[in-house]
């Protein structure tokens, strides 16, 4: 019988090297995931312009927070980062991990750096939830997700959360009454004032001088208003003909009686946000109106509004005078193969010049 060590020698010439299981759990992704190891080659990658690609994640911390009342919890951070110059977007800490403050923290995160033109996440439940999802597309963002049981893919993600739990939240060690205000001012302090500035090992220079000298295809970020706007979802609703409301998420909203001949009503909305619900345009995506919620109280002082006029689709544009451009690029195309005309033409005597002949 060969040795071990003869055994193992020859493993590593035919390429058998000990790998670590990238889950012990035979799901299907994790059997994809092993699969894509064993078939496909891994490469490092980076972004040709900034702007080109966005990181985003969740990150759990190893500190927990008095919140005020009087529990710890254990906070996620939420992460945005450049792909080519490893700027870090935005920061912030939350107490849970949901497509609320997934939103919230992107949406400042394109209001302090711009408007990106892809995205690369995982695939949890905040960042496929139909208001990121919807959001991300109407923005003109492309969303990439990486396999399950893969975080290689988003490296330069893992990467930065050993940074912040080695620099940041070691510094923070010996404040026992640490609260979610004060870890988020000092991630906000270290991460402008450190971690953008720092020498990048892997680039050679700092992150926030990789970003400003380019080249970059970042858009102007959007109003707040638009953002907000941006990432809800659009459902489809049947309006009562009754009182002329619909019910969403067991709560009834009142319609303006100027869309009352509406059967069906697209509506776009946030889940955790039912303060601001829109009645939009399906072919168009515009707005209409804001929708409200059905006040009982006031409506029974048996007052009730005169009914408004339909809503009526624009008038046609009228037509412009002379020939069609299409029909004049053809008549002008026919003439131009200098053939006789198909017809034979004939001079049309009306009734009263055929009586004088």
């Amino acid at each position: 019988m060969p040795s071990y060590s003869t055994i193992r020698r020859a493993m590593k010439v035919m390429g058998l090297t000990k790998r670590r299981r990238l889950s012990s759990k035979e799901t299907a992704g994790a059997l994809k995931a092993e699969q894509r190891l064993d078939e496909r080659e891994v490469r490092s990658y980076e972004s040709e312009y900034v702007g080109g690609l966005f990181h985003l994640d969740f990150h759990e911390g190893s500190l927990r927070v008095l919140t005020p009342k009087g529990e710890w919890e254990t906070p996620q951070l939420f992460g945005a980062l450049d792909d080519r110059s490893r700027v870090a977007c935005h920061l912030q800490w939350y107490l849970v991990e949901n497509a609320e403050n997934l939103s919230h923290g992107l949406s400042q995160a394109i209001q302090k750096r711009g408007l990106p033109r892809g995205l690369m996440t995982d695939g949890g439940g905040a960042m496929t939830s139909a208001e990121v999802t919807e959001g991300l597309a109407r923005l003109g963002i492309v969303h990439k997700l990486t396999l399950p049981y893969s975080p290689y893919q988003n490296g330069k993600q893992e990467n930065f959360w050993a940074q912040v739990e080695g620099r940041l939240l070691a510094m923070l060690e010996g404040h026992k009454e640490l609260t979610l205000a004060l870890l988020n001012d000092a991630t906000q302090a270290w991460v402008e004032l450190e971690y953008n500035r720092s020498l990048h090992s892997e680039i050679g220079e700092a992150p926030l001088t990789r970003f400003l000298t380019g080249p970059e295809v970042l858009r102007p970020s959007p109003s707040s208003d638009e953002l907000r706007l941006a990432f809800m979802t659009e459902e489809t609703r049947t309006q009562r003909r009754s009182d002329g409301t619909a019910s969403i998420k067991g709560r009834r909203f009142e319609v303006p009686s100027c869309y009352r001949h509406l059967e069906r009503l697209t509506i776009r909305y946030a889940s955790w946000d039912l303060s601001h619900v829109y009645l939009v345009d399906a072919r168009l995506g515009t707005v209409l109106c804001q929708l409200f919620p059905l006040d009982r109280a006031r409506n029974s002082d048996a007052l009730r509004r005169t009914l408004t006029p339909l809503v009526e689709a624009p008038p046609p544009p009228p037509a412009k005078p002379g020939i069609a451009p299409l029909l004049k690029e053809l008549m002008a195309d026919y003439a131009a193969m200098r053939l006789p005309p198909a017809y034979l033409p004939k001079d049309h005597l009306t009734r009263t010049e055929k009586k004088e002949d």
